[in-house]
C-alpha cells in the first residue's frame, strides 16, 4: 500500500470512528484533519466533499456484509446442513473484535437515523440497509429451500423461519451496544433447532 493509499484509508478508519462518536451531522472535515495530523484541504484530494466521505465510509462499512459471503448455499448437503448452518453464522457473529463490532454498529445506526431524515440522498442509506438485510431474509430462504429439498425442513412456514434467522443474527451482533452480555453461540444453536425441528 503507497502513501496515497494509506492516507485514503487513515481518512476512512478515522471518519468511521468519529462517526460513531459524535453522528454525521457534527462529525467535520477539520474534526478529520487534526485526528488524522493532516491539513484540512488535503482531504479534498480524496474525497471533493463530506458527503462524498461519509458515502465512502457506508461503502467501505457495508463492503463485506453480504449473506453470499458467509452462507455458500452450494456447500451445504443433507449430512453437514444444520453444522454448517451454525457455523457459518458463527463467522458473522464473530468477524470483528468486540470493540470494532461497537463502532460498526454504532456507525450503522448514525446511518440508519440519518437515512430517516428528509434529504433524498439520506433516504439512500436507508434504502441500501434495508435492502442488505433483505439480501439476509432471500439468502435464509434460499438456504431453507435447500433444507426442504433435503427433507429436513417443512416447507410450512419457510419465510417465516428464514426471518426468524435473519433477525436473530441481526439482534444478536447489535447486542454489544447494549453491554448486555450473551451466549451468541448457544443462542444461534438454539435458533438452528428451533427453525429445523
Amino acid at each position: 500500500m503507497n502513501k496515497s493509499e494509506k492516507t485514503r484509508q487513515k481518512i476512512l478508519e478515522t471518519t468511521t470512528w468519529l462517526i460513531g462518536q459524535y453522528g454525521i451531522e457534527k462529525t467535520s472535515l477539520s474534526m478529520i484533519a487534526n485526528s488524522i495530523g493532516i491539513q484540512k484541504p488535503s482531504i479534498y484530494y480524496y474525497y471533493s466533499s463530506k458527503e462524498k466521505l461519509v458515502d465512502a465510509v457506508f461503502n467501505w462499512i457495508f463492503e463485506g456484509y453480504q449473506f453470499e459471503l458467509y452462507f455458500h448455499i452450494n456447500e451445504y448437503t443433507m449430512d453437514n446442513f444444520e453444522e454448517k448452518i451454525f457455523n457459518d453464522g458463527l463467522k458473522v457473529l464473530s468477524v470483528e473484535s468486540s470493540d470494532a463490532q461497537l463502532l460498526v454498529i454504532q456507525v450503522l445506526n448514525e446511518f440508519l437515523l440519518y437515512g430517516s431524515r428528509e434529504s433524498a440522498h439520506n433516504k439512500e442509506y436507508k434504502f441500501r440497509i434495508k435492502s442488505v438485510q433483505q439480501g439476509f431474509i432471500d439468502g435464509f430462504i434460499r438456504l431453507l429451500q435447500k433444507a426442504n429439498e433435503f427433507g429436513l425442513i417443512d416447507s410450512k412456514g419457510l419465510h417465516e423461519k428464514a426471518t426468524v434467522l435473519a433477525l436473530i443474527l441481526d439482534n444478536l451482533t447489535n447486542y454489544p451496544t447494549l453491554d448486555i452480555q450473551l451466549d451468541v453461540t448457544a443462542i444461534w444453536r438454539q435458533a438452528i433447532t428451533s427453525v429445523l425441528s
